[in-house]
């Protein structure tokens, strides 16, 4: 069952936003009436209103006025908090720290001092810092009894697989509508619960990557194929900066495989059991798959680059960067018989490597305003301002990321033809789909979503 917390912004119009929650929650044998939270610490002065959704009051340190002025049928009190409760009315007892994820011993015995008010649902919501404090939360789920409803949640960035999974485990999933309306941190939108309200126990796939994936638009697209196709699956995001901690921890869960961005494209390999031809030959992988007990690298970046763009009559390229994705921007180059590549980087070491590799030219990214290129291609994962030359006749520049970067806007002032990375990521990933299902999806399957990226920040696959 959906919770929906009624935010600060919508405190003077509360019927008009539980009608909103109402329409946008399906009703059916998937789906029960969602309910409405109304929280004491964001929304202490609501007034009485007729709502069309069962309400769940939480009173948050202000004592049985909300009780007294709404009607509630759910009650969620911390723990320590009495009040006086309605007859009739299902009761939550909670416990939230904000910080950490205790160890499990003390969680233990969060979950007996929760049991011993005889609660309907007990409910326990902690930080999540670690994948390990994702794995502390699974194994307390397993150690209530399944007679006892609960809500275990997670906290926080790294706490997206959990949110995800909460419509098969938890009584109760904490959501939310529109962006800016979240309660808590890390909770999932219900246009992406919908997403997979087919799935029952399913395989788990996300993109490991650092701090930006958290705003990848990947578990749209994946989570709408996975539908689409009536596949078992969830896709989430994995951000974290310690690669083998959360390596070691989420294929502890059996991840099923993962899309991998930056800044483990190649840092990913020792990890691994196998790689396939491509991503060995340019030392970059950007997707796993698991095979039996073995996890195998490949790389769809070159597959979406050649498939997401037209290179005819192109016969010179500019490249800005020189992390993870530029192998695989080079090797595309190459596969489409372009040879007079130079790429422009910061990092001095970095470009002598690509030189030696791949027997490219190579200048400081301080030289990229002299240089002429038919095409230019930023692989800088920062939203830099970049001074560009004057553009070649039918020159273009393309940004690697999918949504308005700075690059592109100077790019367009500058006279080039412009095109954002939304190509590249949609084809690498519905190579992605078939290597993670063995299904094969068209790009046409992701009309519906496509509208809803522009919604989402810089992130890409670089």
């Amino acid at each position: 069952m959906f919770v929906v917390t009624l935010p600060a912004s919508a405190e003077k119009r509360p019927q008009e936003f539980a009608q909103k929650v109402k329409n946008a929650a399906p009703v059916g044998a998937r789906h029960a009436l969602p309910l409405l939270e109304i929280r004491g610490d964001r929304t202490p002065d609501v007034a009485a209103f007729d709502s069309p959704l069962p309400l769940v009051i939480s009173p948050r340190g202000t004592g049985s006025i909300l009780l007294k002025k709404l009607k509630p049928s759910f009650v969620d009190l911390e723990i320590g908090e009495n009040v006086e409760i309605p007859a009739g009315v299902t009761v939550i007892r909670s416990f939230h720290d904000h910080e950490k994820t205790p160890t499990i011993a003390e969680l233990q015995k969060t979950v007996t001092a929760l049991l011993t008010t005889k609660p309907d649902i007990i409910k326990i919501a902690t930080m999540i810092r670690s994948y390990d404090d994702l794995q502390r939360l699974n194994a307390l789920h397993e150690q209530i009894p399944s007679s006892q409803k609960r809500v275990i949640l997670g906290m926080g960035p790294k706490a997206h697989l959990n949110r995800m999974l909460s419509p098969l485990k938890n009584a109760l999933t904490y959501t939310f509508i529109e962006e800016g309306e979240a309660s808590a941190p890390g909770q999932v939108p219900l246009s992406l619960h919908l997403l997979t309200a087919h799935c029952k126990t399913p395989k788990i796939f996300g993109i490991l990557g650092g701090e930006q994936v958290s705003e990848s638009f990947s578990p749209v697209i994946h989570n709408t194929l996975f539908g689409r196709h009536g596949i078992d699956a969830v896709y989430s995001v994995f951000p974290t900066e310690d690669l083998r901690e959360a390596w070691t921890a989420l294929t502890a869960m059996n991840a099923a495989g993962f899309s991998v961005t930056s800044p483990f494209k190649e840092s990913i390999i020792p990890f691994l059991d196998e790689l396939e031809d491509e991503a060995a030959a340019i030392g970059s992988v950007n997707t796993v798959i698991k095979k039996g007990s073995r996890y195998v690298g490949s790389n769809t970046d070159i597959a979406g680059l050649r498939s997401g763009y037209d290179w005819k009559g192109i016969t010179s390229v500019a490249i800005l960067g020189s992390g993870g994705v530029v192998p695989a921007v080079i090797a595309c180059c190459h596969a489409e018989k372009i040879s007079d590549i130079t790429i422009f980087s910061r990092n001095a070491a970095k470009r002598t490597q690509l030189v030696e590799k791949w027997n490219v030219k190579a200048e400081p990214l301080e030289k990229f305003p002299e240089s002429r290129a038919d095409r230019i291609i930023c692989a800088i994962s920062e939203n830099v301002d970049i001074d560009l030359p004057p553009p070649v006749p039918g020159a273009s520049a393309l940004d690697l990321r999918y949504s308005a970067s700075r690059f592109l806007v100077h790019a367009t002032r500058a006279g080039y033809a412009t095109h954002d990375g939304l190509p590249m990521l949609l084809h690498q990933a519905l190579e992605q789909f078939r290597i993670f299902t063995g299904v094969s999806a068209v790009a046409e399957e992701l009309d519906i979503v496509l509208p809803m990226h522009s919604s989402f920040p810089l992130s890409y696959g670089l």
